[in-house]
């Protein structure tokens, strides 16, 4: 019988699976380090790089401390910005601990907890996910501020160059320590570009900066045997071919703001994997939401993306509060969905 990661595998190479693989009953997933590039209480702390976060309630997850910037100027980044020593962290004892603890606690909003027993992911069968947070994109305005970092893209597009290539040289660094001390399926490497209505740059200007360095960091993965799975949230649509362009396996959590997604997913479908697709903000994230309301939701979205294999349920939201309807609504149809090809 086909196992949990057997079967995500299937669609991660942009196959048909036997079922439609799911978040939150087929991927076992983790951090490496986790403290390293964020704080991960639930007060107020600093990362391996400075940067002081605030943790916020409403969403689970810390947030950079607002008007605590390491630098405001791009021009500062060299001196602002401590780049973690890697060679410092004993990884064989930092992966035996990550190893053992279930990021899917998040679901219920809990924060961080270990399995149960001592149990680790490589005892599950599930497809093992390592999630790599704070992209080059997010660094910067993590540590300069949010409307700093848009204006040096626009002013100082030369000296971003020298910052993205610095700190793309350090995350593919890191995903070689992930490769050597942990035994990973794919890596999910995030760094978002959109709002829900746009990208935060021209597109024009995300191929130039940004494009040419995550081509580096997907080659990377696929060298060392890992498929690569970008997360961006919001809009992103016109930069979905690119990405299969540059080798991406994968990207998540695309969301309903894409308007074309069906038809994206039928010209990219051989070559990129979509995981998502749903409506949070306006569905499945709403207060109070009914069940009948996330089963509608769940529907509409598999049966325009999950056709022809190649795609991921990844409802990833705010609250959970949706979980339960939604995953008997998986149960009880998408489980079954490929039986009818």
């Amino acid at each position: 019988m086909i196992t949990s990661r057997e079967n995500a595998r299937l669609a991660y190479r942009h196959q048909v699976p036997e079922y439609i693989p799911c978040f939150f009953t087929d991927i076992a997933l983790i951090q490496a380090c986790p403290a390293m590039e964020r704080y991960t209480g639930h007060m107020v702390g600093e990362d391996y790089f400075g940067v002081e976060w605030t943790y916020e309630p409403t969403i689970h997850a810390p947030m950079p401390t607002p008007g605590k910037h390491l630098f405001e100027s791009i021009e500062d980044w060299r001196e602002g910005i401590k780049l973690p020593d890697l060679d410092a962290v004993d990884w064989e004892k930092q992966a035996d601990i990550d190893v053992h603890t279930d990021f899917q606690a998040f679901v219920a909003g809990a924060g961080i907890v270990p399995f149960q027993d001592g149990i680790s992911i490589y005892d599950t069968d599930k497809l093992r996910v390592c999630m790599i947070i704070n992209g080059p994109f997010e660094r910067m305005h993590a540590c300069m501020g949010f409307e700093n970092a848009l204006m040096a893209l626009l002013e100082d597009p030369e000296e971003c160059q020298e910052y993205f290539k610095a700190m793309f040289d350090w995350k593919i660094e890191y995903i070689k320590k992930i490769a050597q001390y942990y035994d990973m399926d794919v890596i999910n490497f995030h760094d978002d570009y959109g709002t829900a209505d746009r990208m935060f740059m021209n597109p024009e200007l995300w191929r130039e900066l940004i494009k040419p360095n995550l081509k580096r960091v997907v080659d990377t993965c696929h060298e060392l045997g890992l498929i690569y799975q970008h997360h961006s949230c919001g809009y992103v649509e016109p930069i979905l071919g690119d990405m299969a362009e540059i080798g991406i396996d994968a990207i998540d959590t695309l969301q309903a703001c894409n308007k074309n997604l069906p038809e994206l997913k039928k010209k990219l479908e051989s070559r990129l994997t979509f995981c998502g697709g749903f409506d949070n903000q306006h569905v499945l994230d709403v207060p109070g939401v009914t069940p009948e309301a996330v089963k509608k939701e769940y529907r509409r979205v598999i049966d325009s993306l999950a056709p022809g294999g190649s795609y991921v349920i990844y409802p990833i939201g705010g609250t959970f509060d949706f979980v339960p309807a939604f995953l008997e609504e998986h149960f009880q149809y998408g489980m079954n969905f490929y039986k009818q090809y």
